[in-house]
């Protein structure tokens, strides 16, 4: 795929085109001319643009993709949600039972497999996304617990914290990594994330990737006058725990700047807001922090005290772009709101327009204040950005059109509302600098929820029997100045696809007899292009046809 942005999605995707003339970073990875193009991340790079610049694949010939290798895992192997990472032609990945594995790119024959003696660690990872690479070393998670192995042999490197291995977080604690750190310049940076199970703070933390001295570590929700921003974010929140605000996602970073950004999920508890009363900094909140010190250089809010459960966690994302004849360095994330979301990654200030604005705020839940208004982002014309998928469900029983809702709308302790519940979440977005256009991901879906008193707490239950309805794809709505890109349109169903994103043509169709949750990736080796997804446990590597 000529050029090729790849990105997942559950059941459509959208481009936001604002930015033309663009340029890859220069120390982008360049495939063009060689015979071996690795994908050495999760989002393949440092900004997360998951941007290849390859091109045996492209429009022309997409439609004649086929399976090239495949690789069923054992049951105990689970790999639902991974993306694999490629290093020197070999595939790496790693599970959520303790292990984690070597794969030829070519083949898909296995070189090796590492055990992490997983009794020893504890079980708190439930579907990780695959590993981190920096430095010559293979960093596989399993809980909070990273590893550093050789890529070529597996064997753990032993003068990396205790024999190989660092709990990066106490295990008391009960967080977990879903996503792998990143890695610059001999730090990996992690995001920790799981704390919307009421933990305090998401972590950020940055560590030496060869010994795993830890540098610094930032909490998305300061608990104590010395953590960074607790005077900030203290007087936004009540005086019950401060809780909420992992971190899902890969960090980006950019070395220029000297800057991490990472995305932080949603306050805690979910759906219940009476015990914390303001806007719940720095929850919902893409954040740029100072890689050497972890100090705040800017931060958004992009859903101010939520009770939804929409939490901001795709991306964040790093394009260069021109407009009107400067160099824009932007930084952009969205999540299960629908919105998409980009700012000046230098300072934070929004490209485009972000209009506060007013949202229903009327609740019958006892205590709760809603924040009467949320950031709205505009384009550069000067009106509202149109969602990425749906904002106000659709449902086809009359007589529930009564209970319908718009985005925003308080749950209900006496009615079921019905208020759309999609977006983006673990799909990354990409970006292709040769059209200056970014690419988020999400889905069309609703439901109904009920929240009511159990004891002192608040407890959410699923309205008329949990009906949930789901409204149309936005697959026809496709803006027209697009790159080809891959992705894989439904979660369950098991379908995988390419389109040119130019057209929104359907190019290339797999159905697998599996469910899709996991993020494509493409890369080359001996001068064959495969493209690479995960269906439940098993991989599939597709190729043009061998001449």
């Amino acid at each position: 795929m000529r050029n090729m942005p790849v990105a997942m999605t559950t059941i459509a995707i959208i481009a936001a085109a604002m930015l033309p003339d663009a340029a890859a970073p220069a120390w982008a990875q360049d495939g063009a001319e060689t015979e071996r193009f690795d994908w050495p991340s999760h989002n393949l790079d440092l900004y997360g643009s998951r941007y290849a610049a390859i091109d045996q694949i492209d429009t022309s010939n997409a439609g004649r993709l086929e399976l090239a290798w495949s690789v069923e895992m054992e049951r105990e192997h689970v790999i639902t949600q991974v993306t694999p990472i490629v290093v020197d032609g070999v595939l790496h990945f790693n599970d959520a039972a303790g292990a984690a594995f070597a794969l030829d790119g070519a083949t898909g024959e296995r070189l090796w497999t590492s055990d992490f003696d997983p009794d020893s660690i504890s079980k708190r990872v439930i579907r990780p996304r695959g590993p981190g690479y920096g430095g010559g070393r293979l960093y596989p998670f399993y809980g909070t617990t990273i590893f550093s192995i050789d890529p070529a042999s597996g064997e753990p490197d032993p003068a990396f914290g205790d024999g190989g291995r660092i709990d990066i977080v106490a295990a008391a604690l009960h967080y977990k990594m879903m996503a792998p750190p990143a890695y610059h310049d001999g730090t990996l940076y992690a995001g920790v994330g799981l704390s919307d199970q009421h933990i305090p703070g998401g972590l950020v933390i940055a560590a030496d990737a060869r010994t795993a001295e830890i540098r610094w570590v930032f909490n998305t929700i300061p608990q104590r006058p010395s953590d960074e921003g607790y005077d900030v974010a203290r007087p936004t929140w009540g005086d019950g725990l401060r809780a909420g605000g992992g971190v899902w996602t890969v960090p980006a970073i950019d070395p220029e700047l000297g800057l991490v950004y990472v995305n932080a999920g949603n306050p805690s508890a979910d759906y219940d807001g009476s015990g914390r009363p303001g806007m719940n900094l720095f929850t919902n909140a893409t954040i740029a922090l100072r890689m050497d010190t972890g100090e705040i250089a800017w931060y958004y809010q992009a859903i101010h005290h939520e009770v939804w459960d929409i939490d901001h966690v795709t991306g964040p994302i790093l394009f260069d772009a021109t407009r009107d004849g400067r160099t824009v360095r932007g930084v952009g994330a969205g999540g299960k709101n629908c919105l998409m979301y980009m700012w000046d990654r230098a300072t934070g200030k929004p490209l485009n327009p972000m209009v506060e604005t007013a949202v229903p705020t009327e609740t019958d839940v006892p205590g709760e204040q809603i924040w009467p208004t949320q950031p709205f982002p505009y384009t550069a014309r000067g009106v509202p950005m149109d969602p990425f998928c749906a904002t106000y469900p659709i449902v086809t029983d009359p007589a529930d059109q009564q209970w319908v809702r718009q985005l925003y709308t308080p749950y209900s302790m006496t009615h079921g509302y019905i208020v759309a519940h999609g977006g983006s979440s673990w799909g990354p977005p990409s970006f292709s600098p040769r059209t200056g256009l970014l690419y988020m991901t999400g889905k069309d879906g609703s439901i109904a929820l009920t929240v009511r008193p159990v004891g002192d707490s608040i407890e959410v239950g699923q309205g008329r029997g949990g009906m949930t309805s789901q409204v149309g794809s936005k697959r026809d709505q496709m803006p027209p100045e697009l790159t080809l890109t891959a992705y894989e349109p439904g979660t369950d169903t098991g379908q995988f696809y390419a389109f040119d994103a130019r057209t929104g043509e359907q190019l290339f169709e797999y159905v697998s007899d599996k469910p899709v949750r996991s993020s494509p990736m493409t890369y080359q080796v001996d001068g064959r292009q495969y493209i690479v997804v995960v269906a439940s446990n098993e991989i599939l590597a597709f190729a043009l046809p061998a001449s």
